[in-house]
């Protein structure tokens, strides 16, 4: 208003909007109640009578000024029970009394429920669903919220036992954002302990919040997540019957536009009509000052004519004055005072309006105050403008007088003047507030998908192009429904889009929190998974497991299997086209090989797939079959030759391909989550046959065993290690866990968490191929490591490279100053040796000692090698 601004356009004249809206309300009002009265006119002994849940939860449910249940649901049903010929029995409740009550059997009915996987436990749903909704939060107006990561500390009030709160803990703890959840009993009770101070932030559905926050005094924030379908709910096992009319009503329905249905949604989401600055204003306002001019100059000579035309002016004016009080525009003339614009007067309105007193606008300095903090610097200043155009119009944010953000239209027009005098300027305002609202609505039906709920494809690439810009590792996945075609050419479109919405359930309750779900169209789903959560491999796994399962059982028995694609940034491509289209490529290969299958882009999708195929298909069948062998590596003493321990390393026994070395097949098990299965038997198979070489009378002083960077957690490994040497019964000293130093350097923290607990069993740690991972001597310091392993790569240039020798003279030095020991690999040859031991090297194994041997020949080498030194 008396700043800068940005130039816009006026919105349209809806005159009639105010006459329309109220009607709309009154028809709102008395249909709500025709289900009701329509239950009581049917006769007890031939009309069921359902007990149906209410709660607050407008304008989808609510109660009404006269103490009746109204909304959208309540209408709707209400139109399916005059059908039906139900009696209804409206039954008040808080939200979670209200689920508690009818999963016992208490309540019959309950509208205005938002289908989750763990809902779909406790509750039967209908198939269509009413409508759709989705969360968002509403602040203090002394808290900025722009996203997820700003409610690090702040507290949350949300309805307990709601949608939102198991989003909120789900997205946060992905975040690993601390936050403080405040349950309350209804959303107006959130929105109440924000307003009173017991909490910063609320969450709440979007019909709700946005017609009521600014009642409380709270702020919208752009922070929207948990899009969500809306269903009538009973308890399981019951009212099936219901359900059922209830999907025909709603289906038939839909495709009738003056149908019940949408009569009810329209009363529901028609937002409040916008009036504009009627266009007969200016031109009454010019009329009556000419005449008050004119009567002015023959009052002398016509002072009946005075008296007749003063009493039409004070008529006129009364007039401009009602309508100014109920006009939605807002007027105000200002005049120019040196660099200023400075308000002269103010409609009364604007007291109603925006919470302001007009004496409160025209204090110095009162619109900078008010204007949104982000809008300000984008404004054009006001009165350079009009010294060179007639108008200015712009749009921008401000707050009112109840700390709500409110979106305005402006318009300033000059007024006409003598040349060289001072602006006089006259303005309107227009709140915007509504339409921005209901257009935030119609974005949301734009980019997700009618059937589903879910984003569509149009979303997934403006979320794939964010996520590819800001860097790092992700993946995209494309999952294809392998047999749905066949359920729409046999069985109808109908149940072929129940399989599609319970398929894009299922799918969502494996979505890690940072994940991302679209349907691409068809029967095609894709996901995108950032880094550094559950492996991609390991989570396809899953998919492909949950779609081994019946999707509409029991209605109908048949399997739907999936098969999925895969596509990795930046490896497979560098913006979203390129990574969707790879990702859509391995798909087609993957359906190639067979249903229920996976695939990862490869540029040349062919033999090499294969063979990667083959040997996950293999590992599978090597854990059942029992293909696995240890063999193990003699560690000795470089000073005296003595025995300090082994290594066990592992061989895959193929049937066809012989001894495969774990090169060949370990980066597959990664990859094909299958890790951890392979990485746990080797360490039970190490621990036990140290244990059997103890009661052969062997004795072998430790044993070391490789950990892989899959296994290397803290809340999963150390349990592991504990319950296998609880079970074999060997002492926690006795067992070595040997981390590469690249896998130490993917993710330090985690990795001295994973160590630190381990070393509080006892357990002894070792940095292996030490010298290749670029580790920082920040993190070396930190690691409870009593063991350095220098890489073979260095040790077998001993003798031919100085860089390699001078290598290993700086890993051992490091060493001896952290008081760690020194392992050398790989050593082949005696000068290899000699160098090592006249470097204060501790430790050496490779094969100028022995080679890896299965238990058998270790124990024939033991025997011999000790036998060698007693001579």
């Amino acid at each position: 208003m008396l700043g800068p601004g940005s130039r816009g356009s006026h919105p349209p004249m809806r005159a009639r909007a105010l006459p329309i809206a109220v009607a709309l309300l009154v028809l709102a009002t008395a249909g709500a109640w025709l289900p009701l009265r329509s239950g009581r006119a049917a006769p007890a002994q031939a009309a069921p009578l359902l007990r149906v849940g209410v709660y607050e939860n407008p304008p989808k449910i609510y109660t009404d000024a006269d103490g009746r249940p109204a909304g959208l649901f309540v209408e709707l049903l209400g139109a399916i029970a005059r059908e039906e010929g139900w009696r209804l029995a409206y039954e008040r409740c808080d939200w979670e009394d209200c689920l508690q009550r009818l999963q016992a059997g208490q309540l019959d009915l309950m509208p205005d429920v938002a289908y989750s996987p763990e809902r779909d436990q406790r509750f039967d749903f209908h198939a269509v669903p009413v409508t759709y909704s989705w969360s968002q939060l509403f602040r203090h107006p002394g808290i900025a919220i722009g996203a997820m990561p700003d409610l690090a500390h702040r507290r949350v009030a949300l309805l307990r036992g709601s949608v939102q709160a198991r989003a909120l803990h789900d997205v946060l703890g992905g975040l690993q954002v601390p936050w403080t959840p405040v349950e309350t009993d209804s959303f107006a009770a959130a929105f109440e302990a924000v307003r009173d101070g017991h909490a910063d932030v609320a969450a709440a559905n979007n019909f709700f919040g946005r017609r009521t926050a600014r009642s409380y005094g709270l702020l919208e924030t752009p922070v929207m997540f948990n899009p969500a379908t809306l269903y009538y709910a009973a308890a399981r096992g019951r009212r099936a019957h219901e359900l059922a009319r209830i999907d025909h009503w709603i289906a038939r329905w839909r495709n009738q536009p003056q149908s019940p249905y949408f009569r009810a949604m329209s009363r529901a989401l028609a937002p409040a009509p916008i009036t504009v600055r009627p266009r007969w204003l200016l031109p009454t306002l010019a009329g009556a000052a000419g005449l008050i001019l004119a009567l002015a100059g023959f009052s002398l000579m016509l002072r009946w004519r005075v008296r007749r035309a003063t009493a039409e002016a004070d008529k006129a004016r009364a007039q401009l004055e009602q309508v100014l009080d109920a006009s939605p525009v807002v007027l105000f003339l200002m005049h120019q005072q040196g660099e200023q614009l400075v308000i002269d007067w103010v409609s009364s309105n604007c007291a109603r309006l925006y919470g302001y007193d007009p004496a409160q606008m025209m204090q110095p300095g009162w619109w900078h105050s008010r204007v949104h903090a982000d809008d300000l610097p984008t404004l054009e200043p006001a009165l350079a403008h009009l010294r060179a155009h007639p108008s200015l119009t712009r749009d921008y944010r401000l707050l009112d007088g109840r700390g709500a953000t409110r979106h305005l239209h402006e318009e300033l027009r000059t007024l006409a003047t003598a040349p060289g005098a001072p602006l006089r300027v006259v303005g309107t305002w227009a709140d915007l507030s509504e339409a921005k609202a209901h257009a935030a609505e119609l974005s949301f039906v734009a980019h997700h998908d009618a059937l589903t709920g879910l984003p569509n494809r149009l979303l997934l690439q403006l979320f794939l192009c964010d996520a590819v810009a800001a860097g790092g590792e992700l993946a995209v996945l494309v999952l294809d429904l392998d047999r749905l075609r066949g359920i729409n050419d046999t069985l109808g479109h109908a149940l072929g889009d129940q399989a599609l919405r319970a398929a894009a359930r299922r799918l969502q309750g494996l979505l890690p929190a940072s994940g991302f779900l679209a349907r691409l169209g068809g029967d095609e789903f894709a996901l995108v998974l950032p880094a550094g959560g559950v492996p991609v491999a390991t989570l396809a796994q899953e998919m492909l497991e949950a779609f081994a399962r019946p999707l509409l059982a029991p209605m109908h028995p048949m399997v739907i299997t999936a098969s999925i694609g895969i596509a990795l940034h930046p490896r497979d491509g560098a913006d979203a086209d390129t990574l969707l289209r790879h990702a859509e490529l391995a798909l087609y290969e993957a359906k190639r090989q067979g249903p229920g299958r996976q695939q990862f882009y490869e540029a040349a999708l062919s033999a090499g797939a294969e063979q990667r195929l083959a040997v996950e298909s293999g590992l599978r069948l090597a854990m059942a079959q029992r293909q696995f062998r240890l063999h193990y590596q003699p560690q000795l003493d470089l000073r005296d030759g003595t025995l300090v321990g082994v290594e066990a390393l592992v061989r895959w026994q193929h049937p066809q391909w012989g001894l495969v070395g774990p090169a060949r097949f370990i980066p597959v098990a990664e990859e094909a989550g299958l890790i951890d299965e392979v990485g746990l038997w080797v360490l039970m198979e190490a621990c036990r046959q140290l244990r059997a070489w103890d009661a052969a009378g062997l004795h072998i002083p430790a044993i070391s065993v490789n950990c892989s960077v899959r296994q290397l957690d803290a809340d999963r490994l150390p349990a592991q290690v504990a319950a296998v040497l609880a079970a074999t019964g060997l002492a926690a000293q006795r067992l070595e866990m040997e981390i590469t130093e690249s896998t130490l350097m993917r993710d330090p923290e985690r990795a001295i968490a994973a160590l630190l607990a381990l070393q509080a069993q006892g357990v002894r740690l070792a940095i292996d191929d030490f010298g290749t991972g670029h580790s920082s001597l920040a993190y070396l310091k930190r690691l409870p490591v009593t063991r350095l392993k220098i890489d073979r790569a260095f040790v077998s240039g001993i003798g031919n490279d100085p860089n390699d020798e001078q290598i290993c003279r700086t890993v051992i030095e490091l060493a001896r100053n952290l008081r760690l020991q020194t392992l050398a690999e790989g050593v082949e040859h005696a000068h290899e040796a000699e160098f090592l031991r006249n470097e204060g090297c501790d430790l050496a194994q490779g094969f100028h000692y022995a080679r890896p041997l299965p238990p058998e020949a270790l124990a024939a080498w033991l025997a011999a090698h000790r036998a060698e030194a007693a001579v």
